[in-house]
């Protein structure tokens, strides 16, 4: 995978570092691993800005559709804008964008109507072969007019501020430390055949190396570089979890061994949402200083 650091390159470090910085253009389908991350007004720049819909305007995810994940986008400009290159397996490359002139329509992000071009039918009948499902492949009108929840922000003032396609969070952080963790206790339970959890099964925007097991649990509010950011609810996880990233397979693992210590009000919890204070930029290899606790 391009631009992938290796996390050990950053441990040991103090204070808390940015190991890994992701991408996911398009909502469920496969991450882009990148050395900087620009954040404008939504989120990350390119990050969740496409989607599947069904015919009828629902969002697909890999929670039903596994083989989302299998889909591959490449960015064709520098600032990451509307133009994506997509592959996956056998299919030929292809090239999607949107023509401004397409009429808005709207579609259904969990219980958020949201605002998107259709990217048209060649598009369509490609993504429909990859998935086996008949959809439609959308991009985010912005500004999206989706208000992000004051539950993602934690002290940053969600006033005025909106979210892209993503599940209701502009950023998504997750200490390789908890990764860690968690694959020692499922190296425990059955040493001879476990898998091996990779980070890429949680689809943080923000790995961090340096940190204690769910140590960011405990923030409120963090800089990386010269970027404030609010630590909002931790990410309740779901059966999206147990994709194989590489090949969409579905297995119990992580969920199970989650469910066994980091379930609280009925949810299983692991990284957490957040929401930058205003636009900026975060590098690989920039610092993490705690500025507020819980």
């Amino acid at each position: 995978m391009p631009d992938v650091r290796p996390v050990s390159e950053f441990l040991g470090t103090s204070p808390p570092r940015v190991a890994q910085l992701w991408l996911h253009p398009i909502k469920s389908a496969a991450g882009i691993s990148v050395l900087e991350l620009t954040l404008d007004a939504l989120g990350a720049e390119g990050d969740r800005r496409w989607m599947l819909v069904t015919p009828d305007g629902t969002m697909i995810t890999a929670r039903s559709t596994p083989a989302v994940v299998l889909i591959h986008p490449e960015f064709v400009t520098a600032d990451r804008g509307g133009a994506l290159r997509l592959t996956a397996g056998g299919s030929p490359p292809l090239a999607v964008s949107v023509n401004d002139e397409v009429p808005v329509q709207t579609v259904r992000v969990w219980d958020d109507a949201v605002l998107v071009r259709d990217a048209g039918d060649t598009a369509a009948v490609w993504c429909s072969a990859v998935i086996g499902s008949p959809c439609r492949l959308v991009r985010l009108h912005e500004p999206s007019g989706r208000p992000v929840e004051p539950r993602y922000t934690g002290p940053v003032d969600p006033a005025q501020r909106e979210v892209m396609l993503s599940d209701g969070a502009p950023l998504l952080l997750l200490g390789q430390g908890s990764v860690d963790a968690l694959n020692v206790r499922i190296a425990a339970q059955d040493q001879a055949s476990a898998p091996v959890m990779s980070e890429r099964r949680f689809r943080a925007n923000i790995v961090l190396a340096g940190t204690t097991a769910h140590e960011e649990d405990t923030w409120s509010a963090i800089t990386i570089g010269d970027v404030t950011i609010g630590i909002g609810d931790p990410c309740a996880r779901c059966v999206f979890t147990t994709v194989d990233p590489d090949t969409a397979a579905t297995g119990r693992e992580p969920l199970r061994t989650l469910a066994e210590y980091r379930r609280q009000d009925g949810k299983v919890q692991f990284g957490m949402n957040a929401t930058h204070a205003a636009p900026g930029t975060i590098r690989v290899g920039d610092a993490v200083r705690v500025i507020r606790r819980r």
